[in-house]
């Protein structure tokens, strides 16, 4: 008995070493019989461990237990437990298969039965069965059997016929669980990874199409100023109320000398510099005095503009292109006048 302890203390400690469970197990057996008339056994209970491995792929555990069975008394007077008491200790082989979505499973046992009264002799113990998992808690219920006069022929000899209730507590982790467990883990994770990924897709949709919204209103507000900048190009009087004769006035637009190098920085095109004159006077004296006025503002507009894309040119029109009938003084001081128009690429 000392070996055998000693081996199920080394077995008990490699298995949890690699990762078994230990399920302790308590029950009782309200049916013993002899298989024969000579044979009948008071009824007892049972304490055991069992150390159990898990089949990763499938629904299956398998492992190694031992027993000890309360003491069998009765026999056939002779030669089997001897009108004696005896304990005997199971050491077997188990299987258990799982049946169903945690429905239960079915239970085999093949071993061997020790007991510590001489009158006995070892044999065969076997068992089947069912059980059922209750978180870390089991409930079987077996039908067990044990050679009593050491055959191994189940048929033949005395033997021992029980039915057994046994409760169990398991201590340590299923593998399954523990690889359901990771599964799930790795799947949550990828499923947050992936979560996150579209999260930041979105984020970053989101962010390119405020970019795309704002960098459109930029545009459009570019777009908006340059066409407001162009419509105040357009047939714009920067020098007027000539007098007579004289090539320069008093009545200028001196904010449009100011800021036209800013307002045309970015642009490119022709600005066209156009004076007028009212209807006295011949008209070949008119259209030379309006090409000299043209010619005195565009180089004033030159000498205030850096932009090298802008060509500034100069036309005089003379008595063209009247704003009033040149009826009174201040009509035909109004018509001599010089205007500029930016025409862009």
């Amino acid at each position: 008995m000392k070996k055998l302890s000693i081996m199920l203390a080394a077995i008990a400690i490699s298995g949890i070493t690699y990762g078994a469970q230990l399920e302790l197990k308590g029950g009782f057996e309200p049916w013993r019989e002899g298989n024969n008339s000579y044979s009948s056994f008071d009824n007892g209970g049972s304490l055991g461990a069992e150390l159990l491995f898990n089949a990763e792929n499938m629904p299956f555990d398998y492992g190694i237990g031992m027993e000890w069975k309360s003491e069998f008394s009765g026999g056939d007077g002779n030669n089997v437990l001897a009108e004696t008491k005896a304990n005997a200790f199971p050491i077997y082989l188990t299987g258990k298969y799982g049946i169903g979505e945690d429905l239960f499973y079915l239970v085999g046992r093949a071993g061997w039965s020790i007991y510590d009264n001489s009158s006995a002799k070892d044999g065969f113990y076997g068992a089947v069965g069912i059980g059922k998992e209750l978180g870390n808690f089991t409930l079987e219920a077996l039908y067990e059997t044990m050679d009593l006069s050491g055959s191994s022929n189940m048929y033949s000899g005395d033997r021992a016929n029980l039915a057994s209730i046994k409760f169990g507590y398991k201590f340590g982790e299923n593998k399954r669980d523990v690889i359901s467990r990771e599964k799930e883990a790795a799947a949550k994770a990828e499923y947050e990874k992936q979560q996150a990924e579209i999260k930041k897709l979105e984020e970053e949709n989101r962010l390119a199409q405020e970019r795309q919204v704002e960098e459109q209103n930029r545009l459009a507000q570019e777009k908006a100023l340059r066409e407001t900048m162009l419509d105040k190009y357009s047939s714009l009087v920067v020098t007027e109320n000539y007098e007579t004769n004289k090539l320069e006035s008093d009545s200028n637009n001196e904010s449009f000398f100011k800021n036209i190098d800013n307002d045309l920085t970015a642009e490119s095109g022709t600005l066209k510099v156009t004076s007028y004159t009212d209807n006295r006077g011949s008209e070949e004296y008119n259209q030379s005095i309006s090409q000299q006025r043209a010619d005195k503002v565009a180089d004033k507009i030159k000498s205030n503009l850096t932009n090298e894309n802008i060509e500034v040119i100069s036309e005089g029109l003379g008595e063209t292109n009247f704003l009033n009938d040149n009826a009174t003084f201040e009509q035909r001081k109004a018509n001599r006048r010089t205007e500029i128009n930016f025409i862009a690429k």
